[in-house]
């Protein structure tokens, strides 16, 4: 249960008055000790002069018998205040004379407090003796005794009356001292902290530097100001700590922009805005191409500036239109509310990929940007902000796909090849561990001759009793990293096979394995060859590894270095699709490989369009590299490939990729004794 709430005021107020009544009563009871001696030594001191003044005048009524001159001298002593009775008694202790006043009743209290206070002061007595002047005897003689009874009740009742009114003096000082307290303590103290306590509540706690709390020039200089100061000291720290955490939260710590959380939000209020002015916008997914080759190459320090920049070109390219945001590693985010048709947004991404591909000079580096750029509009594409970011990634996958520098709308049918790819990369985890994959072996053949001199060992996905084509799931596989042990699994089961040949046949052909850019990265893949050629007990000229031409300009070095390690190994290097990418040829004659192959775009080219195909020839036959030529599908094409030396090819033309007991029947069970090498 929640506590009552009691106000400083009214607690400093019942301090206050509780302090005051106990100083009060306690002064009291001191000023009645105080009056009570002072009034003990006064009625002594009366006695003592009483009795002094009547001494003589009783002594001479005695000694005369004179009864009435004793009874006058008691009457005047009974007109003194206080005195109750006064007697005079013979020296046989025999009444001469008395004389009493009428005594009023008293409250028990009072006859107590009067004994404690007067008990040995009630009774006053003096001897009389023979006065001197009778007889020259000196001697004193006992003729009898005075004696005074005081009213030591009223005397009490007396002194309280006076006291009362003492006492109630002094409380309404205190009282009235009290009241004037509690006004300037609550003027100059409680009523500051109140309204202290009031600003307090005000503080909002998103932006607590907005309501500060009032700073009292009164107390500027006393500890409620120092708290004052104190406090709003720690809110003004509080807000910038907040706004710290706020912005760590919202913006992207490398490049300032918004991150995800604050696109979102901002997304939010944007959709919501255009549903009422019934308007569209646009979003864009920029993926920036090759930013991993940036990262490796240069480092992660010339990666930041790239991004940095990159950035930075953004945020120009939409200006006043829209805002950018960044997802995370090279994924950025475009909202341009201003942007509301299709056609808008396909001169803006024109404009923007112009922008981008200015070359960016970082220290002594100069990077060509390239992008990918997905496009959804609101509310055609979707009404949601998850969604329509998430359509726009899928746009942006698609332009990827396209090549590189390319920009493509979403459409629906992009969300189902997304759900696709999702679903395959699930059951690719799977894949392996099931054994689903299998090895296809097309062969190739000597063109002279028409002899199978080798083949290469093309995987294929036996899934629910169909067969999946490698286009379907080794994109897939590359963006999720599984072609890294998918491929490994290639180079064992090639090394098996040639094993199993040698033993079945004792005859072997060699065979060619695709290695893809991600394993041919890998570190452990050179190890891994050599591994697993000495434990099939294979020669190394047996097996070929095929690279594509983009995996040996991710980083020209460090491929350099690894081929180097096979070669002298003793595997044979063929570069696959060569012509399709950008090397150098300055790089081509530092390259220890050993084949060379012809795409099969430009042998399906043939023999209309034959100046790729020439060129490749020629530089092989200049630098003493087999070639191999694949894709042969007609009679054309393999008499222009024979008629300008060709020496390899593979294709359609010859045979399909075929099973391993199919391909054996085939090409292997005839030979015997003999080991190919080309």
């Amino acid at each position: 249960m929640t506590a009552r709430f009691k106000s400083l005021t009214w607690k400093q107020t019942n301090l206050v008055v509780f302090t005051a009544l106990f100083f009060a009563i306690a002064i009291f009871f001191v000023e009645v000790a105080l009056v009570g001696i002072d009034t003990k030594h006064q009625l002594e001191k009366e006695q003592t002069e009483l009795l002094d003044s009547v001494e003589q005048t009783a002594a001479n009524s005695v000694w005369a018998l004179d009864d009435k001159l004793a009874e006058q001298t008691l009457k005047g002593i009974m007109k003194v205040d206080n005195i109750s009775s006064a007697s005079i008694t013979l020296d046989d202790n025999s009444l001469f004379v008395t004389v009493a006043n009428n005594q009023e009743s008293v409250q028990d209290y009072h006859v107590a407090l009067s004994e404690f206070l007067f008990g040995h002061l009630e009774q006053a007595s003096r001897p009389l003796y023979r006065p001197f002047y009778f007889e020259a005897n000196k001697e004193l003689q006992l003729i009898g005794t005075l004696t005074i009874i005081y009213d030591t009740h009223s005397l009490t009742n007396n002194l309280f009356g006076q006291l009362k009114f003492s006492f109630i003096a002094t409380l309404a000082r205190a009282l009235l001292l009290t009241l004037v307290l509690s006004l300037v303590f609550h003027r100059f103290l409680t009523q500051p902290i109140a309204k202290i306590s009031e600003a307090i509540d005000k503080i909002d706690p998103d932006n607590p530097d907005e309501n500060l709390l009032p700073a009292s020039i009164a107390h500027k200089d006393d500890e409620l100001g120092l708290v004052t100061s104190k406090f709003n000291q720690i809110l003004l720290q509080f807000s910038q700590a907040q706004n710290k955490l706020r912005k760590m939260a919202t913006r992207d710590p490398l490049t300032g922009l918004p991150n995800r959380a604050l696109l979102l939000e901002t997304l939010s209020v944007t959709i919501q805005r255009s549903r009422v002015h019934k308007r569209s916008f646009a979003i864009f997914f920029i993926d920036l191409d090759r930013f991993k080759n940036v990262n490796d190459s240069l480092g992660h320090t010339i990666g930041d500036q790239f991004l940095a920049r990159i950035a930075r070109i953004l945020e120009r390219g939409i200006g006043d239109k829209g805002s950018v945001a960044r997802l995370g590693g090279d994924e950025f985010v475009i909202l341009a509310d201003e942007i509301q048709t299709p056609s808008q947004a396909a001169d803006f991404v024109g404009k923007l990929l112009s922008q981008l591909n200015t070359p960016i000079q970082l220290n002594e580096h100069s990077i060509h940007p390239a992008a990918s750029i997905g496009i959804s509009i609101y509310p055609d594409d979707c009404a949601s902000a998850e969604d329509l970011i998430r359509h726009a990634d899928i746009a942006m996958y698609s332009a990827k796909a396209a090549g590189s520098n390319q920009w493509a709308f979403f459409k629906q049918q992009m969300t189902e090849r997304a759900a696709v790819r999702l679903r395959t990369e699930a059951s690719l985890h799977d894949a392996l561990k099931n054994n689903e994959f299998v090895l296809y072996f097309q062969p190739k053949f000597d063109l002279k001759t028409n002899k199978v001199v080798s083949c290469e060992a093309l995987i294929r996905w036996q899934q629910d009793g169909r067969l999946i084509s490698p286009m379907s799931f080794i994109p897939v596989a590359e963006e999720t990293g599984i072609i890294v042990p998918i491929g490994r699994w290639v180079i064992e089961q090639s090394c098996k096979v040639l094993r199993d040949w040698q033993r079945k046949y004792n005859y072997v052909i060699p065979i060619a394995v695709n290695v893809a850019s991600q394993q041919f990265a890998d570190a452990s893949l050179v190890p891994d060859i050599k591994q697993l050629a000495l434990r099939y007990q294979i020669r190394p000229e047996q097996l070929e590894i095929e690279i594509t031409e983009t995996s040996l300009m991710n980083d020209i070095e460090q491929a350099i270095a690894k081929l180097e390690q096979l070669k002298s190994a003793g595997f044979r290097i063929a570069v696959d699709d060569f012509g399709t990418g950008y090397s150098s040829l300055s790089y081509l004659r530092h390259l220890p490989i050993t084949t060379m192959k012809i795409d099969r775009c430009f042998v399906t080219d043939l023999p209309h369009d034959s100046a790729i195909a020439s060129t490749i020839l020629m530089l092989g036959q200049q630098l003493n590299l087999e070639i191999v030529a694949e894709g042969i599908e007609n009679e054309e094409q393999l008499s222009w490939l024979n008629d300008h030396n060709c020496p390899i090819g593979q294709g359609f033309f010859f045979s399909q990729p075929l099973p391993l007991d199919e391909f054996e029947t085939k090409y292997l069970a005839g030979q015997t004794a003999e080991i190919v090498t080309l």
